[in-house]
């Protein structure tokens, strides 16, 4: 058999990836898991379509998350405008929002769900970044029991335990606690969805990097210092395992308590969105 490079002409698209066989089988065995421990505490799957009307994301992530949106230009005579009225799934909370408003009648008042597909960001690649991606979503409306927040805890543990993860921390934090913070350093209300998006990148683009974009939302030196001395730090994260104001997932539509899995590897995945 005659080995040859790959050409440009055959390579997927920057971002996008190809998964062979294997690869497949492998991420079948992983969701399967998934479901099945998400299902056993009571959660019932739902899926939207990929492409959902422009109006319905444009807004709900910030200014830099609609930046990030894949656009669909309108067809047909109206091609030539160059304007999108469709656009790619950007994320599964989005959509629960869309799906809860037109079926209200039809959903019970309390409603548990899970929710695994694949997003797309309009990202540019990078080494361990992709521009589409599985996200694995539970939310629970309905309800503003603590139970019910302990219970996705528990679930998303045992589904990280039964795919062989022991060595890991569920961390967690909420919308209101993120205001209040804002609010004791006098960050006006206007500019806290500017400082959010700026905490929420505390990761990517470091301590330095949020000192800047808190600048542009109107913080002073020493109100920016009071936001970041509440980030903790790696030594009181295992202190406090359960605390971490570096999470804040879903910026227009989320206003309760978030969570996400960190791997003693050093990466962290975002594997819930929870609503409350």
């Amino acid at each position: 058999m005659i080995s040859r490079m790959p050409s440009p002409k055959t390579q997927p698209a920057r971002g996008m990836r190809d998964f062979l066989p294997a690869d497949v089988r492998k991420r079948e065995f992983v969701i399967g898991v998934i479901k099945s421990v998400y299902e056993r505490y009571g959660f019932e799957p739902l899926e939207t379509p990929a492409v959902e009307n422009i109006e319905t994301l444009i807004g709900k992530y910030g200014e830099e998350g609609n930046q990030l949106i894949f656009k669909i230009l309108k067809r047909g005579e109206h091609e030539k405008t160059g304007e999108a009225d469709l656009a790619l799934r950007y994320d599964l909370t989005v959509p629960l929002a869309r799906v809860v408003a037109q079926y209200q009648a039809e959903l019970p008042k309390f409603f548990k769900r899970y929710q695994i597909q694949p997003v797309w960001r309009a990202d540019r690649p990078a080494r361990g970044r992709f521009r589409e991606f599985y996200q694995c979503d539970v939310d629970v409306l309905g309800s503003r029991s603590m139970v019910v927040e302990a219970e996705i805890c528990a679930a998303a543990g045992e589904a990280l335990r039964k795919l062989g993860f022991e060595d890991f921390t569920i961390r967690l934090n909420h919308r209101q606690l993120l205001n209040g913070i804002l609010e004791e350093v006098n960050i006006h209300p206007d500019r806290h969805g500017e400082a959010l998006v700026a905490i929420d990148k505390l990761q990517k683009i470091g301590t330095e990097g949020v000192k800047q974009e808190l600048l542009k939302a109107g913080a002073t030196q020493a109100r920016r210092r009071a936001v970041l001395s509440a980030q903790l730090t790696d030594r009181q994260l295992r202190e406090h395992p359960y605390q971490s104001i570096g999470i804040v997932f879903g910026l227009g539509i989320l206003i309760g308590v978030l969570a996400s899995s960190l791997m003693r590897s050093g990466h962290e995945e975002e594997y819930e969105e929870i609503e409350e």
